[in-house]
């Protein structure tokens, strides 16, 4: 099982007004994230998400997706029978509030690597570097050494 993080959604579907105004890598990102949804719309693997990865990904895709397609995204992704949605519990979130300031990062992602833990889960598709302070995970996807 490999765990969706939100930012592969954001890069897949969210649409600059400007697509020559892009990074390399951030037009490396959107490519990868594009080739990872196919695997999860292919139901290659089998996969998990949080409610709270879900709701950031709605919280930034409402911006850009007519409600219709976004409607469409989201029974999409919550009908996938290789996704697993979960939600978090009050107690695991307050855990992911009081580790802010061991692991610097923000509690959303904090609680997504302890659902991780909870869930043996060993990899995360994610663009985020700081899943790979995490030394009993692997981020996923491998990003080129010439974008660091």
């Amino acid at each position: 099982m490999i765990y969706l993080d939100a930012n592969i959604f954001i890069y897949a579907y969210f649409k600059p007004k400007r697509e020559n105004d892009l990074s390399d890598k951030i037009k490396w990102c959107k490519k990868e994230a594009k080739s990872i949804i196919m695997k999860i719309n292919d139901e290659i693997n089998t996969y998990c998400i949080s409610l709270i990865q879900l709701s950031e990904v709605v919280n930034l895709l409402k911006n850009v997706m007519s409600w219709e397609d976004l409607q469409k995204f989201i029974m999409g992704l919550i009908s996938n029978k290789s996704i697993e949605l979960v939600e978090i519990p009050k107690l695991l979130y307050i855990e992911a509030i009081n580790k802010i300031t061991v692991y610097n990062m923000d509690c959303n992602d904090i609680s997504a690597y302890l659902l991780m833990k909870e869930k043996k889960i060993k990899e995360i598709y994610s663009f985020d570097l700081h899943f790979e302070n995490f030394p009993d995970i692997k981020r996923l996807p491998k990003i080129p050494n010439k974008f660091n």
